[in-house]
Parts: C-alpha cells; sequence; structure tokens
C-alpha cells in the first residue's frame, strides 16, 4: 500500500468512525442551542426569519415552533449532514480510486455513502433523544449527489 493509498483509507476510516461516535451521542451532548444564544441577538433575528416556516419531516421547523437558537441549530446539523455525507463519497472516491477505474469508482463511492447514512439514520433509533428519519437519509444522499456531480465535471474537465 502506498502512502497516498493509506492516507486515503485513513481520512475514510476516520469519517466512518466519527459518523458512529455522532450517532451514538444522545442529542443533548450535541445540542448547540445554549451557544447559538450567547452570539445571536434574538430580537433582530426573530424579525429577519420570523415568517419562515417549513415541515421537515413531521416536523414544523420555525422560529415560533423552535425558537431562534433550535431554528439556527437545525440549519447548522443539516448542513453539517450534507457536507459530511459530500465528502463521505469524496474519500470514498479517492479510495476506489486506487483499485477501479473512474467510472467505476463513481457509483461505488456514492453506494457506500448511502448505505452509510441509513446505516447511520438506523443507529441512532437505538441512541436515548435521537431518531432516524427517512428525509435526513433523503437530505444526506443530496450530498453524496453534489459530491458525485462535482467529481463528474471535474473528472470530464481534466479530460478535455
Amino acid at each position: 500500500m502506498t502512502r497516498r493509498q493509506f492516507r486515503d483509507a485513513l481520512l475514510l476510516l476516520l469519517l466512518v468512525v466519527g459518523l458512529f461516535v455522532s450517532s451514538e451521542m444522545p442529542y443533548e451532548k450535541q445540542d448547540l442551542r445554549q451557544t447559538i444564544d450567547k452570539f445571536v441577538d434574538n430580537e433582530q433575528a426573530i424579525q429577519q426569519l420570523g415568517d419562515i416556516s417549513f415541515r421537515y419531516g413531521a416536523k414544523e421547523i420555525s422560529v415560533e415552533n423552535v425558537g431562534v437558537a433550535g431554528f439556527l441549530e437545525f440549519f447548522v446539523r443539516k448542513g453539517t449532514h450534507f457536507t459530511f455525507f459530500a465528502l463521505l463519497t469524496f474519500f470514498a472516491f479517492r479510495l476506489l480510486r486506487h483499485v477501479c477505474p473512474a467510472h467505476a469508482a463513481l457509483p461505488w463511492s456514492g453506494l457506500f455513502a448511502v448505505v452509510a447514512a441509513v446505516l447511520d439514520e438506523w443507529h441512532q433509533t437505538f441512541t436515548p433523544g435521537r431518531t432516524g428519519m427517512i428525509v435526513d437519509v433523503v437530505l444526506d444522499t443530496a450530498g453524496v449527489m453534489v459530491s458525485l456531480l462535482l467529481i463528474y465535471l471535474f473528472l470530464a474537465r481534466k479530460r478535455v
């Protein structure tokens, strides 16, 4: 195994271990609302965000329903999920690229990341204060798809 292969394998392993550890953590240990409250002016945030409301899964997400800190935390948490699974796809692709051509590594890395997303949500169902949600798998899969698209575009540009 070359140094580069080892590095790519180690990065992917660290991401998978990080995913497992974060899924094991009860929500109370990941709660960012108190930290957000320290840095955000609630009155100004209510003026700017107070009219925004949407459903995510079975829950209404709005400042009125979850508070300013809860509303902002929602975007931090979901943005982190999206980005994490995009990175997981990228590093899976880098590792698979050592053993197969890009046209094969691309779909396999996407499948790996989507399976990880499904297992992550299933794992959360066993953690107190956490729930596994199909809509989170959809969000994670969006991160996977964006990553696959960016990799594909990069490879296509490189060939030109």
